[in-house]
């Protein structure tokens, strides 16, 4: 009964349903009708009431061998065993599941979701009338260290998306358009728009013009086009002496698409100041084409624009009416369709496209908002009704040269199409349909539409956004066990886990909170759980995958959950940290099969990391002085640490000598001058060759560079020498050097605290 879950093992999704329908309270009271035998009810997806019968049996511990056992009864040392353990061991017994039947039609697996369901039900119970043994009432709780700066974030983005956890939407622009409407009787009248067209055309005309005008002088002795200021003598109408600005020669057409978009943003005219707005966005991306200096200011200029056309939408949607907001949020759609815009700036595309969120809210103009999301969804991921089996999923061609080509088809944007010139980059088609799937759960959770964000959710299982959001929402509403399967499952469904921690780890929901990946989401819900081996799960995968010294600090942390929360003792965390230490080797072998094609470029130098170090592997080592370990730990490491030459010397000193005379410089020492003195083996099993040249067949003959800084390299090995094996054996070697080269002074200077 502690580990029931082992019986779902083979059908994990019936489990995590189980689990779902656990959290959610669909599981009535469970009693005890009868000796061992326990019923209770499970509300179904259809309001359907099914009856579920389990029945126990109870086993001396003493005499259980477990030869003909179910899977329920799996070892104790498994994670889920630890929740049931003091139910069973206070008893002395060991419950089992003897049987279990449900009346729902359900036949395919032989326990289905209502079972698994009344199972964590009765679990609970179980445990909760022991009251936990006695010696666990004195053990600290699990503190929150990762789960609470998690659930605080998660609260503080519920509250500015007005009850909801949103990716795109937020109260901040529903606060900030308030400011930037005018008063009814201080709106200056809109441009036309044929007047914001002279505008801007003028200015890019006027670069034009200027451009030309360096182009011709470029070539005059003194001149410096990107610094020189031109002065307008064109008699167009602005006058002579106008003057562009070295710095930004494009100072002129900036101006005027904030004279543009500034009259605009402030007009109730909504309609029509929106077209000008789109304008604004095309001349935009059009001009960064169209110019051959830095684009940076006009891409910022951008970004703010964008950011203001959101705020002026939230405008749009509390005070225009029906007809008119959807006109104007057809117009924002198309300025967001602009092709270049979607080519080389996905990201303020997909911006604008979530102008459509202000709507939701609004039950007259939601259905504006469904149009410009589902549209977007069907564009930039050929996903119609979600239906990834789809023939068209996820690419739409509009080429003569695609082998889909549809003269009639006007949605297309060359996605997936190799011979293409305006084929869609890559990057630039994954934002677009990494952030139309933001954008239309947003609108799903807006408008509380259960049903379109769980068909969203369950039509793409790929994607990381769409999964972390779920995630979090399960611990927004302490659903942690959902929440870890559904990241565990992620992490198996993933090509590569380490690099699906990665992406994850930048992501804008949590961000600087999962450093981990996927793996800090499985690590709160442990801790929300109190789940000591599903934590201890988190932090060995943590040391195993350690490259970094920052996660050195899980050893403890490993040990002292064991040993705090865990009860084991001294020697039984001793023999765990072993078998965590051989896990750790295997990892390091996986890296370099993993990086073969790559090894021989890697650097392993005295200043620099090797991939293949494991901080945390080198300080489990350590900490347990396990000689055996360090042994192997070494042959992968360019340069031991000095701790880590201890642990190695306790049971392999020739080993340790080894790695020592390998660091000293070329010629320092005469191969069998060093062996003897020692006692090494001229064929000792551990051998690490570096092109060093002491030892046999690797330049013996080599002489020592005449060098001061050299000699100081010797002396510091000598020192680490001493420090290991102590003065006595150092001056052995130190003065087989000094004796190899006897008319060098300074070397005898260098090395005279180790003669």
């Amino acid at each position: 009964m502690a580990s029931f879950e082992t019986l779902f093992t083979d059908n994990p999704q019936i489990l995590e349903r189980a689990t779902g329908y656990w959290e959610s309270g669909r599981v009535g009271p469970v009693r005890q009708i009868a000796p061992q035998l326990y019923h209770a009810q499970v509300t179904g997806t259809s309001d359907d009431h099914y009856d579920v019968d389990i029945r126990l049996s109870a086993t001396d511990a003493d005499s259980a061998t477990d030869t003909g056992s179910t899977a329920a009864e799996a070892d104790d040392t498994t994670d889920a065993a630890e929740t049931g353990e003091s139910a069973r061991q206070s008893r002395g017994s060991i419950i089992r599941i003897q049987s279990a039947a449900c009346t729902c039609p359900y036949q395919s697996t032989p326990y289905c979701k209502h079972i698994g369901a009344v199972l964590f039900e009765l679990r609970r119970q179980l445990v909760a009338a022991e009251n936990h043994r006695d010696d666990d009432a004195d053990r600290p709780a699990i503190a929150h260290t990762v789960l609470a700066p998690i659930q605080h974030a998660l609260a503080k983005r519920l509250d500015q998306g007005d009850g909801h956890l949103l990716f795109m939407w937020s109260t901040v622009l529903r606060n900030t358009a308030k400011t930037m409407l005018s008063a009814p009787n201080a709106e200056q009248p809109l441009l036309a728009q044929s007047q914001a067209q002279e505008l801007i055309f003028t200015a890019i005309r006027d670069y034009g013009e200027y451009r030309q005008n360096l182009d011709g002088d470029a070539g005059h002795d003194g001149d410096d086009p990107d610094q020189a200021a031109h002065t307008n003598d064109s008699g167009d109408g602005r006058g002579p002496g106008t003057t562009y600005r070295g710095d930004a020669p494009y100072q002129q057409f900036i101006d005027a698409i904030l004279t543009v978009a500034d009259n605009a943003l402030q007009s109730r005219d909504f309609a029509n100041a929106c077209s000008n707005l789109r304008l604004c966005v095309h001349s935009i991306i059009t001009f960064i084409h169209g110019i051959d200096v830095d684009p940076m200011p006009l891409l910022g200029l951008m970004d703010r624009l964008v950011m203001r056309i959101r705020c002026f939408m939230e405008n749009v949607a509390e005070f225009a009416d029906s007809t008119d907001a959807g006109k104007a949020l057809s117009t924002i759609e198309q300025a967001a369709y602009d092709d270049d815009l979607r080519r080389c700036d996905p990201l303020n595309s997909m911006l604008l496209i979530s102008c459509a969120l202000a709507f939701a809210r609004y039950d007259d103009k939601r259905m504006w908002a469904y149009d410009v999301i589902d549209n977007a969804l069907v564009r930039n991921l050929g996903d119609s009704d979600y239906d990834p089996g789809d023939p068209d999923y996820p690419y739409d061609h509009d080429c003569p040269n695609c082998p889909d080509y549809d003269d009639d088809d006007d949605v297309g944007d060359h996605f997936g199409c190799p011979d293409c010139e305006s084929a869609m980059p890559p990057q630039s088609a994954r934002i677009l349909r990494m952030f139309t799937l933001m954008a239309a759960y947003d609108l799903f959770a807006l408008s509380d539409d259960d049903a379109r964000r769980r068909q969203l959710l369950d039509a793409h299982p790929s994607s990381s956004p769409l999964t972390l959001m779920d995630a979090a929402v399960m611990i927004r509403e302490n659903r942690f066990r959902s929440a870890y399967m559904t990241a565990s499952r992620f992490l198996a469904m993933s090509a590569d886990a380490r690099e699906a921690d990665l992406d994850i780890s930048r992501n804008g929901l949590l961000p600087d909170l999962l450093p981990h990946g996927w793996h800090t989401i499985m690590e709160c819900c442990a801790e929300g759980l109190a789940d000591v081996a599903m934590l201890a799960g988190v932090y060995r995968h943590y040391i195993i995958a350690c490259d970094d010294k920052t996660d050195v600090h899980y050893v403890a942390d490993l040990r002292a959950l064991m040993r705090r929360h865990g009860g084991i003792s001294t020697e039984e965390w001793h023999e765990t940290a072993r078998v965590l230490a051989w896990d750790c080797a295997r990892d390091v072998i996986a890296r370099i099969k993993r990086r073969s094609e790559t090894i021989a470029g890697i650097t392993l130098g005295r200043t620099g990391q090797s991939i293949l170090r494991n901080p945390a592997y080198e300080q489990i080592i350590i900490d347990e002085r396990l000689s055996d370990e360090a042994m192997v730990c070494c042959t992968a490491i360019d340069y031991p640490p000095l701790p880590l030459l201890h642990v190695l010397a306790i049971n392999h000193p020739d080993a340790a000598w080894m790695i020592i005379l390998d660091a000293l410089p070329a010629g320092a020492v005469e191969p069998g001058m060093a062996m003897k003195a020692l006692g090494l083996a001229a064929g000792a099993a551990f051998r690490i060759d570096r092109g060093n040249g002491w030892h046999d067949g690797r330049g013996g003959s080599a002489r020592l560079e005449s060098r001061r800084g050299i000699y100081r390299q010797i002396a510091a090995q000598l020192r680490r020498a001493a420090a290991v094996f102590g003065d006595d054996a150092t001056r052995v070697v130190a003065r087989g050097i000094v004796a190899r080269y006897p008319n060098r002074p300074a070397l005898r200077e260098e090395l005279a605290f180790a003669l």
